[in-house]
């Protein structure tokens, strides 16, 4: 009796996860959808939630403003396992180069992408028009973008002002941003893992030799010495 019971509670947790997951899709649509004929200003979060039939307050269950419904909800967490094999690969003996470590976790994101083409396409139009959302979009990659910088310095072992995990993340995140428009442009037929170590492969040609981090010189040291 007791497995029955546990098993149907299971299955109802995920018809109410399916339609939870289905109610915020739906607002992201047509949000963007809305923002795209009428202009951000253009209309409420009355009108949006008429548009899906929900109720205000459903409304902020999800979302705390009509800007974030627009943005979409940020969903793209690496689970806790990946993260932290990332960081014990700087641990193996011999550790696996940085790069190389890099590249399989930018890769492992890549391949969870949870956006169609024309998902992306369409927020990219939002943004054209409603330029003013950008600053809400830096910030969040800016937390991403600390979560790296914190990872990096984790599995090197260095400092924290210590400039590398800093490069690191500006280079490859700006490398990631750009395999996404390549992954999502007219004709290509490769998935984002392939655009994304195609475009740090052609990084590494800059870079024939590939020397650990300095890990035993503070930060000012290794300034002078790259």
């Amino acid at each position: 009796m007791y497995s029955v019971m546990d098993s149907a509670k299971r299955e109802d947790l995920g018809l109410r996860e399916r339609k939870r997951l289905q109610t915020r899709s739906s607002l992201v649509a047509a949000a963007r959808r809305l923002t795209l004929d009428h202009g951000l200003g253009g209309f409420t979060v009355e009108q949006l939630c008429d548009e899906i039939g929900i109720s205000r307050r459903t409304f902020f269950n999800y979302f705390p403003s009509k800007e974030d419904a627009v943005l979409g909800h940020s969903d793209e967490e690496m689970p806790e396992e990946i993260l932290d094999a990332f960081v014990l690969s700087g641990r193996t003996d011999p550790p696996k180069p940085l790069i190389d470590a890099l590249t399989d976790l930018f890769a492992e994101f890549g391949s969870r992408l949870a956006i169609s083409r024309e998902e992306y396409e369409m927020m990219s139009a939002v943004l054209q028009r409603e330029p003013q959302l950008m600053p809400r979009l830096f910030a969040r990659a800016e937390s991403k973008s600390q979560l790296l910088v914190d990872l990096i310095i984790a599995r090197e072992g260095l400092p924290a002002d210590h400039p590398t995990p800093r490069v690191a993340t500006f280079v490859l995140g700006g490398l990631a941003r750009r395999s996404l428009d390549e992954f999502f442009a007219e004709g290509n037929e490769l998935s984002y893992p392939d655009v994304i170590r195609r475009n740090i492969d052609a990084l590494r040609l800059l870079f024939p030799s590939h020397p650990g981090v300095a890990r035993d010189l503070p930060a000012s040291q290794n300034q002078d010495h790259a």
